[in-house]
């Protein structure tokens, strides 16, 4: 579990890959959109590369919550630049 901050939620990381696959838009019927928040997420390459703070799904459920990422590190905006140059080349 990790702490998504464009939905300002905790979500297992495999429910972000779930969401990033979505499509994006009018989609045809029993299709769901791809949320609005991750329509423009960032946090897609620190998720992928497991660079979130997190904790197990066992410790959520007894109340640990996995702190928030720091966008703003070193680390976390290189990994994020990467990406939107992969996508923009």
């Amino acid at each position: 579990m990790f702490y998504c901050i464009p939905q300002q939620a905790y979500m297992r990381t495999a429910n972000c890959e779930k969401l990033r696959n979505r499509p994006t838009g009018k989609v045809p019927a029993g299709s769901q959109p791809k949320l609005r928040a991750c329509e423009t997420c960032a946090m897609y390459p620190l998720v992928d590369a497991l660079r979130v703070p997190t904790v197990s799904v066992v410790d959520y459920l007894a109340g640990v919550r996995p702190d928030q990422a720091n966008l703003e590190s070193g680390p976390a905006r290189k990994l994020m630049a990467g990406e939107a140059q992969r996508k923009a080349g």
